[in-house]
């Protein structure tokens, strides 16, 4: 069965998270993703956490299921094979800071005069233009910059950044909305064309009413942890077997369901209301509707105010953790969690795509055995069958260093 992208040729020279997420996802939607990595170290998440023997889970995640060259782009030679190459491919992705490209000579006005058809996509911390392009970034300081730490942490507390990479990924997936969409412009017009994600940008861009509400009243929105103003009781309530549920019941009708069900008809009957004083007067008093459901929430285990939430029809859900998730029946049964074999790292789980074709089979299954490539381990197979170079042409390249192929301990391609 052939996948949405099946033909669509990637150039990848992005590096640990936030673009080989986005050719991950490419990667999973059919297209062929060939990594060019620097000679010696390669893509630097190669060296990220966790390991097994030498072999990162980390790399392995991002990048399974894509080739790898290896090559010194500082080279004149080097830079001249990825030209060539660049004739014969659909999208080439960068996410170095804004300029280096260009610097290095294989920039997108380079790269056009040989392949007009070029998609040209790059992810920055700040994009090519305004005061802070020129500025080093990486997730911590997009979500500062772009103001989720603002809004994120404890009501007066230090501001926190989140757990997992969010801006990172999120502008992983912006740049991959971005290519496609350039694509399908480009089967229109046939012209290629350049386009940008900036990592600040994307945070900023999904702020909810952060902006909106600053304009109107004058006020930045703050952190208030895990509460919102939209309903009570609205907050993580610990449970009598030390789990944690949050509860999210926004509007009247939910909040009379919940302190009625649980027989505090005298709350009800102070703070209901549909009109905004009702609404207002509910939200100034949070913290003490909070504290009621929470004294009796710990009396009481997860699955029974799990249960108590879903016969009123109360968005809740219980607070997991990655070992709950792996073994979460749901995502299992969606095929979200899914068991590969790797030769060096064992059988492990990986998070599959998201995305569900109906009439097409993407992503990962049950006992596939995708791997990641090691560095330069496709060097001979795409200078031949793209370049035509001949074994000692190759040869001559790897003695003065333009390109470079480390042990390849689990090739399979």
């Amino acid at each position: 069965m052939t996948k949405p992208l099946d033909g669509i040729k990637v150039l990848d020279l992005s590096w640990v998270f936030s673009a080989p997420y986005a050719t991950l996802i490419l990667q999973d939607l059919g297209a062929e993703v060939v990594k060019v990595e620097r000679p010696g170290a390669g893509d630097r998440s190669r060296s990220i956490p966790p390991f097994k023997g030498d072999v990162s889970g980390y790399f392995y995640m991002l990048n399974r299921g894509k080739k790898s060259i290896s090559l010194n782009m500082k080279s004149d030679e080097g830079k001249k094979i990825f030209l060539e190459l660049a004739k014969e491919f659909d999208v080439i992705v960068e996410n170095f800071v804004a300029g280096t490209v260009d610097k290095l000579g294989i920039g997108y006005e380079a790269v056009k005069e040989v392949n007009p058809k070029i998609i040209y996509a790059s992810l920055n911390g700040f994009g090519s233009d305004g005061p802070y392009s020129h500025l080093p970034c990486i997730d911590g300081i997009a979500q500062a910059m772009g103001g989720l730490m603002s809004q994120n942490g404890l009501e007066g507390g230090k501001p926190l950044k989140t757990g997992p990479a969010v801006a990172d990924s999120l502008s992983g997936i912006y740049l991959t909305v971005g290519i496609l969409s350039a694509i399908i412009e480009r089967n229109k017009t046939g012209k290629g064309q350049r386009i940008e994600v900036s990592m600040m940008d994307s945070v900023f861009s999904v702020l909810e009413e952060t902006v909106i509400r600053t304009s109107m009243t004058g006020e930045p929105l703050m952190a208030r942890g895990n509460k919102d103003p939209l309903g009570a009781p609205w907050e993580a309530f610990q449970t009598s077997d030390d789990k944690w549920v949050i509860v999210c019941a926004s509007g009247n009708d939910r909040f009379t369901k919940v302190y009625q069900g649980i027989g505090r008809d005298d709350i009800v009957k102070e703070f209901e209301g549909d009109d905004i004083p009702s609404l207002e007067k509910r939200a100034a008093n949070l913290d003490y509707l909070n504290e009621i459901f929470a004294e009796w929430a710990k009396n009481r285990t997860a699955e029974q105010v799990l249960r108590f939430l879903a016969d009123l029809h109360i968005p809740a859900g219980e607070v997991k953790n990655g070992k709950d998730l792996i073994h979460d029946p749901h995502l299992i049964g969606r095929n979200m969690v899914v068991d590969v074999e790797h030769p060096v790292l064992g059988k492990v789980k990986l998070p599959n795509l998201p995305i569900k074709f109906f009439e097409k089979e993407i992503g990962l299954r049950n006992d596939d055995t995708p791997i990641e490539p090691q560095l330069g381990e496709h060097n001979e197979q795409i200078l031949q069958s793209i370049l035509g170079l001949k074994e000692t042409e190759i040869k001559q390249l790897r003695e003065k260093g333009v390109i470079f192929n480390s042990k390849i301990i689990n090739s399979t391609h």
